[in-house]
């Protein structure tokens, strides 16, 4: 199955979001619920739903905006551009995760945050310089070519 070409971004967007949410979803809830407890799964899957919705829409908005701050440097500008996304995803991500985890807003609630946001950064960060390049490979190949329109009949 084909999908039509208007449709890239799109399919870009929800396939960064749910792969990268997959993943930091799983670390945070590993590290916020102490290891492989037994609702482990269920944590995780409630987690990855929250954090997709977050993503998917700040995956709209973002990118071009810190685009344009990183294409003001000359050399770096990938690095300014994973570093700046990374670290905004995370905070963000990180943040609402923790408050789920924790029920809320409870003491020592930033000691917690701040620990899990250092590994979701770490692992985010790095998948950042080579996610985006399989994800817009796999989209590639489930895009529809344009039909040859100067073959003579």
């Amino acid at each position: 199955m084909r999908i039509h070409a208007k449709y890239r971004q799109l399919l870009f967007i929800s396939s960064m979001s749910i792969t990268l949410t997959f993943i930091m979803s799983g670390i945070m809830t590993y590290v916020l619920e102490g290891g492989l407890i037994p609702h482990f799964m269920s944590a995780w899957m409630k987690d990855w739903g929250i954090a997709f919705v977050i993503a998917f829409g700040l995956n709209f908005f973002l990118p071009v905006r810190i685009r344009r701050l990183a294409n003001r440097f000359k050399k770096g500008q990938l690095v300014v551009y994973v570093l700046t996304i990374s670290f905004i995803m995370t905070f963000i991500l990180s943040f609402v995760l923790t408050a789920v985890a924790m029920r809320g807003f409870i003491p020592g609630f930033a000691g917690y945050w701040m620990g899990a946001w250092r590994v979701a950064f770490s692992i985010v960060f790095v998948l950042n310089f080579f996610l985006p390049q399989w994800v817009g490979r796999i989209v590639g190949t489930l895009i529809m070519k344009p039909a040859n329109t100067s073959v003579i009949t």
